[in-house]
């Protein structure tokens, strides 16, 4: 019953996400200098996943509040064991992930820039949870998701090796927002009947069915447009030329949307594939030409 009420807490696409935009970052090092310490690009994906893990614990811990939220047949004992289990194993991440900065600390990597980074991370973690908890808040919880999982992976991933900005990272995070929301607004569309019945204020239900469509497919129209904004602005074409590739993928998902807009039954499955392609194919394609050269 633990294992299983810890394994549900978790969100994979939401985990693969920040691996992969970190690992991105850490490419684009390799690309533009070089990796300074191979065990800190280590320790700094750890810290991050350490940080996410932990808040799923603690929103998992905060779903025992209410009686009515208690698994079937599980007695007041059980969830007192359960959650005093999920409350040690979200302190024992947090103190690794502290234990890590603490290192970085000793060994003069907290640079302003980086110390100021990391401070965000927290911030934007805490209020991440807390949009998740809090039901006024719970709309605005896609939004700093996005920071949390697309914007602060790369950035840490790159200042843990370097101490001063690169305007192409920036290009290249900016041009991957519409993909991710893309993706996180279609869940949101799957999921409108029961957040619609239970009350739950996700943004998808403050925007409209209707409108969230518009706006997916709007977000993964002007995916392919941000790349294409990047390379005239300096971003490498031999790098960034691949992604047009998954163009085809992109229309096939507005059209399936545009189908279920006028009325047709929802392929669910379909969507999510196509949607997930949107951002990772890009993800990865960029992020291994800057591993690869």
């Amino acid at each position: 019953m633990i294992f299983r009420t810890l394994l549900s807490a978790q969100k994979p696409f939401r985990l693969i996400s920040l691996v992969m935009t970190y690992l991105l970052g850490a490419g684009f090092v390799q690309y533009v200098r070089e990796m300074r310490s191979w065990s800190v690009f280590i320790q700094g994906g750890v810290f991050l996943l350490l940080i996410v893990l932990s808040i799923d614990c603690l929103q998992a811990l905060q779903a025992f509040v209410d009686p009515q939220d208690w698994p079937k047949g599980m007695s007041l004992r059980e969830v007192r064991q359960l959650r005093l289990v999920i409350a040690g194993l979200a302190a024992t991440l947090l103190t690794v992930a502290t234990s890590i900065s603490v290192i970085w600390m000793n060994i003069g990597l907290m640079w302003p820039g980086l110390s100021l980074l990391l401070l965000g991370l927290i911030i934007v973690a805490g209020f991440y949870y807390l949009s998740q908890v809090i039901e006024r808040f719970r709309h605005l919880a896609l939004l700093v998701e996005v920071l949390m999982i697309i914007v602060i992976p790369p950035a840490v991933a790159f200042f843990l090796q370097s101490d001063s900005p690169h305007r192409l990272l920036t290009l290249v995070v900016i041009a991957l927002i519409p993909g991710y929301l893309a993706n996180r607004l279609l869940i949101l569309l799957k999921r409108f009947a029961g957040d619609h019945k239970f009350g739950v204020q996700t943004m998808v239900i403050k925007i409209g069915w209707e409108n969230a469509m518009l706006y997916h497919n709007a977000f993964i129209l002007l995916t392919y447009l941000l790349y294409a904004v990047i390379a005239l602005l300096g971003f490498p074409w031999f790098i960034v030329w691949p992604v047009f590739l998954t163009l085809p993928i992109g229309l096939v998902e507005i059209w399936l949307i545009e189908q279920v807009r006028r009325g047709a039954k929802p392929l669910w499955k379909i969507m999510q594939f196509a949607t997930a392609c949107v951002f990772f194919l890009p993800l990865y394609l960029i992020g291994f030409a800057f591993w690869i050269r």
